[in-house]
């Protein structure tokens, strides 16, 4: 609870007398008494500011009392810090994020957000002031989803200031983005015969690369991040513990390769693969084990560059391995790296697996991720389930001996 009391200030006096001196204090009269207002702000500390006139003191809690009652009121000094300056405090907590999503929001942040924001109390930016900006961007001729990201980027930021206690409400939330996802239809992935077809027309050594990514649903980074040791030979395995992700420049942050986990805790798993497949891999490091004179080491990367001694880019593959295959197999050079994990999960579902298989095999978080991507593909398995169940019902008949009771004729005998 706010409140006002009055406060006896005292004045120190130095006095001298034979030859010494001493400090006496002396209290102010009546009238030169201050008032203090006691309250406890956004985080429960306890706070105080003193007033020369008991008027003013209550003039204060006039304006205030309800907030700080509820011990919400804000400091001034926290409403006039300048956007930019809660955007840098937030931006010093992304590191924990992968390297592709920090530069992801570093590009938006320089780019849009800082431009329209930038320099003003955070105070001041209100959901009207977000709605504009969307408005606004929408205008430029960016797509939903992009705007949406930005959104986000400033509610993140928002975010901050409400929980250090700077604001009462972030004014980022709530605001309605219509994203049209678009629908993958089976004509917009490969088929078997197509991939087949892809991979009689890659260069070698990567035509295993091309089966991992349609026969397992591996991402790009995740194929990358391949080591020999990924591979159990023995048992036709392959663990996926470990991504190759390329990161462009930003900020004070050179262009390089990031080594890292998967996408998501369930991206770390281990599937089969059959036994041909094993057999081309170990004759593909047995080639390149003659090449270069010596043996392959099992921190070695499964896949290496076009120019060798380097990891596989997933840009420099797309540029200098599917795009040449796609070109001379016949088939659109709009298919990209991550079309091909697309088309696993199409062929699996085409084969009849359930979510869960799919889900598992494609290292989503969610069965929940794989119905929202993929979900309408299950729509055709409708029609045979359908036909199934009605040969199955054909394929039933009574036992011998059974009767079978006509109802509309015990109707019509009543």
């Amino acid at each position: 609870m706010a409140s006002i009391e009055p406060v006896r200030y005292r004045r120190s006096i130095r006095k001298s007398a034979n030859g010494t001196s001493h400090t006496v204090k002396v209290e102010l009269p009546r009238r030169d008494w201050r008032w203090r207002v006691r309250y406890r702000d956004a985080n429960g500390r306890s706070r105080e500011r003193s007033f020369d006139r008991k008027y003013d003191a209550e003039r204060f809690l006039e304006t205030n009392g309800a907030d700080l009652t509820r011990s919400e009121w804000i400091e001034p000094r926290l409403r006039r810090v300048v956007f930019d300056e809660w955007a840098d405090e937030w931006w010093a907590t992304t590191v924990k994020l992968r390297p592709t999503t920090r530069r992801g929001y570093r590009i938006m942040l320089d780019g849009h957000v800082f431009p329209w924001f930038g320099g003003r109390p955070q105070a001041t930016i209100d959901y009207l002031d977000v709605e504009r900006f969307i408005a606004a961007k929408l205008e430029e001729g960016l797509g939903p989803k992009k705007i949406r990201d930005l959104v986000s980027i400033v509610s993140l930021v928002m975010r901050l200031a409400v929980k250090a206690g700077a604001r009462k409400d972030n004014p980022a939330a709530g605001h309605e983005i219509p994203v049209r996802r678009k629908r993958l239809q089976p004509g917009d992935v490969l088929d078997m015969e197509q991939a087949q077809r892809l991979v009689d027309h890659t260069r070698d050594p990567y035509k295993p690369a091309i089966w991992l990514l349609v026969l397992l649903g591996l991402r790009p980074a995740e194929l990358c991040g391949l080591r020999v040791r990924s591979v159990d030979f023995a048992r036709r395995r392959i663990a996926i513990t470990e991504t190759l992700t390329p990161v462009h420049a930003f900020g004070i942050h050179r262009y390089g390769l990031v080594e890292g986990p998967p996408k998501t805790d369930a991206g770390t798993r281990a599937l089969p693969i059959p036994a041909w497949l094993s057999d081309d891999l170990a004759a593909m490091l047995a080639g390149r084990a003659a090449r270069r004179g010596g043996p392959i080491g099992q921190h070695d990367w499964l896949f290496e560059s076009v120019k060798g001694d380097q990891p596989l880019n997933r840009d420099a593959f797309r540029k200098h391995v599917l795009r040449p295959a796609l070109i001379a197999a016949g088939l659109p050079q709009t298919y990209r790296t991550y079309d091909l994990r697309h088309a696993h999960a199409s062929l699996l579902i085409d084969l009849g697996a359930n979510v869960l298989d799919v889900s598992h095999r494609m290292g989503h978080s969610d069965p929940a991720v794989t119905l929202r991507v993929y979900g309408h593909l299950f729509d055709g398995r409708q029609e045979q389930l359908t036909e199934k169940l009605d040969e199955l019902r054909r394929s039933t008949k009574p036992r011998s001996g059974e009767a079978v009771i006509d109802l509309d004729h015990r109707r019509g005998a009543r």
